[in-house]
């Protein structure tokens, strides 16, 4: 004779066993990344109203998030010494769970500057779609760019307009001639071929960043101006 038991109950003199660990992941699916992608797009969405180069470039982004396709492979996360500070850097934000559990298993590389432009624990990117990203697209790449406290990192104009946006911390921030203080909620646009630098302060710096194709910012627009 069989006897059945209430879900979740024992046989009397029975022992619960507990559920089997479950080993931590060690990469991210493909739908972890369709998630970061679309979190980030709902954080650049803030400014896509603007009626300046900003909103221009934010208009030109938003359609290409949607395109970037999968590649089927799991991407190996990379770890670098920056990302100590991605805690801190997401103390307090409601919304941003998911890149504090995902930020270990990304992959994070230097980001781009000279040679001896910042120190390469400083500051580090990690891309979520681009040419050769997890999530691919031809002419778009997305992704987070995390900064130190007391980072000191110029760069060269690049070939292509870049687009930050402030997600958490402070920085004086200079694109071209023009230096001002950025904070969370901020849009900066690097046209392309123009040198742009960035130094923290005490707080480590986290910001959204997209790169759309080769296109330069119109002529006759003031492309840094915060919101």
């Amino acid at each position: 004779m069989i006897t059945a038991h209430p879900r979740g109950a024992h046989p009397r003199g029975a022992t619960a066993q507990p559920p089997s660990p479950q080993p931590a992941p060690d990469s991210l699916s493909p739908e972890a990344f369709r998630i970061l992608a679309r979190l980030a797009r709902h954080w650049l969405r803030r400014g896509i109203r603007r009626r300046d180069a900003v909103g221009t470039e934010l208009r030109r982004i938003d359609p290409l998030i949607d395109q970037a396709r999968e590649t089927g492979k799991p991407a190996s996360p990379t770890y670098h010494p920056v990302l100590r500070h991605l805690t801190s850097a997401l103390e307090g934000f409601n919304g941003l769970e998911l890149l504090a559990q995902s930020g270990p298993l990304l992959s994070w590389r230097d980001a781009g500057g000279p040679p001896g432009a910042a120190p390469r624990t400083q500051l580090a990117r990690a891309e979520i779609i681009g040419p050769e990203a997890p999530l691919r697209h031809p002419d778009l790449t997305l992704g987070f760019l995390l900064v130190a406290p007391h980072a000191d990192h110029a760069a060269p104009g690049s070939p292509a307009t870049e687009l930050h946006h402030v997600v958490s911390g402070r920085a004086l921030w200079s694109v071209g001639a023009a230096t001002e203080e950025r904070r969370p909620g901020d849009f900066v646009l690097h046209p392309d071929s123009i040198r742009h630098a960035i130094r923290t302060a005490d707080d480590p710096l986290l910001t959204i960043y997209a790169v759309a194709g080769n296109r330069p910012v119109p002529p006759g627009t003031t492309p840094h101006e915060s919101v």
